[in-house]
């Protein structure tokens, strides 16, 4: 009987009774300033059972009330993953429908700007950038709102509790996770589909469809965005996230939807500003999508491709750099990073005619492979913003 486990999680749930939710949003405490050494853009701070949600000080209080609601929504049965992911260090960060992702402190070294802050409204965390993010317009449902069919916070959680809760509290998800993943993929599930990418957004989309929150039936998803439609379409993985989440009868509705305010009680949408992206970003990331201004990288021979023999160097001089890869062969390829020991971790797939884009560092090595393995293509970032072309 594992007693010491069992005793440890009952200790916490009755911690984090205790304690609760910080019922309003102040300034961030200096125990939490020096705890996360968060950057003084940082004004505004609300806990939810110990885990900090930050903003700086354009940012709504509703926004960061009804980032606390979903967290607490997400993970109240699993007060082991929350302190986990506390304990990791990470803070949950919204941005201010005129702020943009590399406006935030963590975000800040994506290259090139313009590209990251049209890109994403909302990335996951890392050991190394500790945050976890998502508009503000998201959040409160505003006009404008460009993922508005979906819930931003719920899949870039779902990232952070993969990433920094389940690793950490069982040891055997990941190997688990890749291997359902793999099934799903033999079994021709999620083809050309987000889901598809690899088993970390295999992962978060689930968890969106799980609480009702996907988009569907469009580019990048199928007709798969309830509880109810992915037991049904990968059954496999609806047991993984039932495992992690139980069945709670929690479904995510959008703030104007429910029945009860709440924790908006006094929020009038009726003054809530519109979103929408500045003129300068859509013109530059246009230009970038196109190419332009992006280095076209050269192609290494496949037979320096030694295992061990070629690796990822350990000091990358300057920030990151993204990278993008185009596919334009008749088949999908797989994308996988070189790491410091010369071994393969894949990182992706594209299908035919799609692009693959990926921050990284300059010098890091990248292989392309079609779906059985077979080496395609080789290439090293470089310093500045990367093309790659397989064809």
């Amino acid at each position: 009987m594992r007693v010491f486990p069992l005793l440890v999680t009952l200790l916490l749930f009755n911690l984090f009774a205790e304690l609760g939710s910080a019922a309003e949003v102040v300034k961030p405490p200096k125990s939490e300033v020096n705890r996360l050494g968060l950057d003084p853009f940082y004004q505004k701070y609300f806990g939810v059972q110990g885990f900090p949600v930050v903003s700086s000080g354009k940012v709504s209080d509703f926004a960061l009330k009804e980032a606390g609601y979903l967290i607490e929504r997400m993970l109240g049965e699993r007060p082991d993953l929350l302190a986990a992911i506390t304990r990791s260090g990470v803070r949950f960060v919204i941005m201010a429908p005129d702020e943009f992702t590399t406006m935030v402190p963590e975000h800040s070294h994506l290259s090139p700007s313009d590209f990251w802050d049209k890109r994403a409204r909302g990335l996951g965390s890392s050991p190394e950038h500790p945050a976890v993010s998502c508009g503000e317009e998201n959040l409160l449902d505003y006009a404008g709102d460009p993922y508005a069919a979906e819930n931003i916070l719920i899949h870039e959680f779902a990232h952070t509790i993969h990433q920094q809760g389940l690793v950490v509290v069982d040891p055997t998800f990941q190997k688990r996770l890749e291997s359902t993943f793999a099934k799903a993929k033999l079994k021709g599930l999620w083809k050309g589909k987000y889901a598809g990418t690899n088993p970390s957004e295999y992962w978060a989309e689930a968890v969106q469809s799980w609480f009702d929150c996907n988009r569907e039936n469009d580019h990048d998803h199928n007709h798969v965005n309830t509880r109810e439609e992915l037991k049904a379409y990968d059954p496999d993985l609806a047991a993984l996230v039932t495992e992690v989440f139980g069945e709670p009868a929690w479904r995510y509705r959008k703030p104007k939807d429910r029945d009860e305010a709440g924790h908006l009680a006094g929020y009038d949408p009726g003054k809530a500003p519109v979103f929408s992206w500045p003129k300068r970003l859509v013109v530059a990331y246009e230009a970038i999508q196109k190419g332009d201004g992006l280095d076209r990288l050269p192609l290494l021979p496949l037979a320096s491709l030694g295992k061990g023999e070629q690796r990822s160097p350990r000091q990358s001089a300057g920030s990151g750099v993204s990278l993008r890869v185009d596919n334009r062969i008749g088949d999908s390829i797989r994308l996988f990073w070189i790491d410091f020991d010369g071994e393969k971790k894949e990182y992706g797939q594209a299908d035919p005619g799609r692009s693959w884009e990926q921050s990284t560092f300059a010098g890091h090595l990248w292989l392309a492979t079609d779906p059985k393995g077979k080496p395609l293509a080789f290439f090293a970032a470089g310093e500045k913003p990367g093309l790659a072309v397989i064809e």
